[in-house]
């Protein structure tokens, strides 16, 4: 469920002609369903109004019920904007303190704790994983190529899984037949599992050979380090051996390590911590309302944030890339965010999503009613973060996700605040 990264490059790329025939045809829009839209401008010009009208008509297209954005440098908020209803039946306005869960964004947090436990000496980017592990983790066609954390952090593990983790999701109630489109109906058995299970004994029963899960088909027919195949197992994994080598749970380790050093009081690894005063009501391609749910995979998509918490997280990584940040050292960050292969198919950093364009850093998630876009340009010292409480299933969805997301690179903020 929790998809490979789309094509940013197609929506950012569209002209900014076309985002100027927005602000014109959309004035008439805002004076409608004001009380749908929550702004904290920090400049108020005709510049960000601009803006704000542009995403107002695309908001009142109807194709998703709300979404916020941020736009900033690694020092100051530029935009921040929520648009539509976090909730419909109630109106809850959507505001950039709304809390969804992020889905794979998640992943770059498992990214900040493998370089903190490189830097204490804990954990070293080529170590085998089944010397971590209580039990071996081979892919069965290459028995003697180890699968290293370097692997596990860059997707080139040659463990897939992306495509079988349905038995990982917990729900409050179940989804129904009658409530989700048919192409989810045969998922839907898996997916309402209940019972009790601990992260590690999820990774064992499909990795180990020796356990009730295990299939050769997790593995691809490609030698680990060899081949990017994005995986939602192998994150997972790498997570559970920085576990192992800590001593620390993962949301322990980052909570200490990211959250509360940079103030994210909204976000939480745990569903019960969610302030549900400020909790999305998540919705499927259907309009129809999806349960709360969280992770038995926790790391690989699990953590519940807002756009403004993010935004702190994010600036710290733009610090980090310039040799500012506070959580690592210097190189740490450079190495986190870089390149780790020259062959054009592995274009990620550890955790890091390298592979949106030459100048684009972060990275973007899909889950059941959650969609959302994290990235920054080195080159610009420019942030765009963007939330919505509606996974990106079909075409019209996907379309106006990241065709709106594309609109806020149109606007030169910093050549906005020189004039």
């Amino acid at each position: 469920k929790r998809m490979k990264k789309p094509s940013l490059p197609l929506y950012i790329t569209c002209t900014l002609g076309t985002a100027l025939f927005l602000v014109i045809i959309s004035c008439d829009a805002n004076q409608k369903n004001k009380g749908a839209s929550q702004s904290i401008s920090y400049s108020t010009n005709s510049y960000t109004d601009s803006l704000s009208l542009v995403l107002e008509h695309e908001y009142e297209k109807g194709a998703i019920p709300g979404f916020a954005l941020s736009i900033f440098t690694k020092d100051s908020i530029l935009y921040q904007h929520g648009f539509g209803y976090s909730d419909i039946e109630s109106k809850k306005p959507y505001t950039v303190n709304s809390v969804q869960i992020i889905a794979s964004i998640t992943k770059t947090f498992i990214g900040v704790a493998l370089m903190k436990a490189v830097e204490e000496g804990k954990i070293g980017l080529d170590d085998d994983v089944s010397d971590i592990l209580p039990y071996d983790v081979s892919n069965p066609k290459f028995p003697n190529t180890p699968i290293t954390i370097r692997h596990l952090a860059t997707h080139s593990s040659s463990i897939t899984g992306t495509d079988n983790s349905d038995d990982g999701y917990r729900f409050e109630s179940p989804l129904l037949e009658d409530e989700f489109p048919k192409a989810h109906h045969p998922f839907l058995e898996n997916l309402n599992k209940t019972e009790d299970l601990s992260m590690a004994d999820y990774l064992r029963y499909k990795l180990s050979k020796e356990e009730k899960w295990y299939e050769k088909k997790v593995f691809s027919e490609n030698e680990p380090g060899s081949t990017y195949d994005y995986s939602n197992l192998g994150a997972t994994l790498l997570a559970h051996c920085i576990e192992l080598k800590t001593g620390q749970a993962l949301n322990q380790y980052t909570d200490q390590l990211i959250l509360k050093p940079l103030k994210m009081n909204s976000s939480t690894w745990w569903l019960d911590q969610v302030n549900k005063s400020e909790e999305v009501t998540y919705y499927n391609e259907i309009m129809n309302e999806v349960p709360r749910y969280s992770l038995v995979t926790y790391p690989d998509g699990g953590l519940y944030s807002s756009v403004s918490d993010l935004t702190k997280y994010l600036q710290e990584m733009m610090k980090g890339y310039d040799g500012e940040g506070t959580l690592l050292k210097a190189a740490s960050f450079k190495e986190m965010m870089t390149k780790h292969y020259e062959n054009e198919e592995t274009t990620e950093g550890l955790c890091w999503d390298l592979s949106m364009g030459v100048d684009l850093i972060g990275h973007s998630g899909n889950d059941f009613g959650t969609a959302t876009v994290a990235y920054y340009s080195p080159s610009t010292g420019i942030g765009r973060i963007m939330f919505t409480n509606i996974s990106t299933e079909t075409e019209e969805i996907a379309d106006s996700f990241y065709g709106i997301y594309s609109l806020l690179y149109h606007y030169d903020f910093n050549q906005s605040n020189d004039d």
